[in-house]
């Protein structure tokens, strides 16, 4: 019961950073406006109870762990950033950081696009993988549940970068990535080479295809990553980790 009343004043605390009215998870609504740093900023949504949850996850839970980062945070990489709450909120923690989001899905990129403009950070309309290429969306209910899949030739193509791209966009080292893109994060995992250059994680893992969390576990301890923290919820979790070579 302590637990549970202390995380509440902290979710209620972290309301009076953004402005925004939260009495319990509940019955909230996405406001149309959030305080970012030192201004008050518009906020774009397309309304989904999937995007209120992820409101909450970020500014109000703060999920990731923004509010617990104490070292110098200069680059960002939202990978799998939907309409961006995720980099919004890093903005209000980190205001000198420069934070790149990456969101392939061409339904919610204008959102994104609005909450970017906004609250200072670049979209990139382009999925994030090991390797260049193209990919599918599989967008069949909330945004936030949307996967991608490989590109048909028949069917739509959207572009895909490598998560090297993703590193040398930001100037060859990342101090924080988040990344939850709904199962893509495996094929992530298959080139080490660009993960040398990334300091922190912040990484919302999926098991489906009868990945297990051991297998999470596994892939981290071989890029030369410890866990600090492991929040699960059946088939998905939250990681935070660092990287072992600073």
């Amino acid at each position: 019961m302590i637990k549970r009343i202390l995380a509440h004043i902290q979710r209620l605390s972290r309301a009076r950073r953004f402005r925004v009215p939260f009495y319990r998870r509940a019955n909230f609504r996405i406001p149309s406006i959030v305080r970012i740093h030192d201004r008050t900023v518009t906020v774009a949504s397309p309304g989904e109870h999937g995007a209120a949850s992820d409101f909450v996850t970020c500014f109000i839970d703060d999920e990731y762990g923004l509010g617990e980062l104490n070292d110098p945070i200069t680059t960002i990489a939202d990978i799998g950033a939907n309409i961006g709450f995720f980099s919004m909120a890093a903005r209000s923690y980190f205001p000198a950081a420069t934070i790149h989001s990456y969101e392939p899905n061409p339904r919610i990129v204008p959102y994104a696009t609005k909450n970017a403009a906004a609250a200072g950070f670049q979209l990139f309309s382009e999925a994030v993988g090991a390797a260049a290429g193209f990919i599918s969306i599989e967008d069949t209910s909330d945004s936030n549940q949307a996967r991608t899949a490989p590109a048909s030739e028949s069917g739509l193509r959207l572009p895909q970068v490598s998560l090297a791209t993703v590193v040398e966009r930001l100037g060859g080292r990342v101090d924080l990535a988040k990344i939850d893109c709904e199962g893509a994060e495996w094929n992530l995992f298959t080139d080490s080479t660009p993960w040398s250059a990334i300091r922190l994680v912040r990484m919302e893992y999926h098991l489906w295809g009868k990945h297990t969390y051991s297998e999470v576990q596994s892939s981290f301890d071989r890029l030369g990553f410890a866990i600090d923290h492991h929040a699960s919820s059946g088939e998905w979790g939250t990681v935070w980790c660092h990287n072992l070579r600073g």
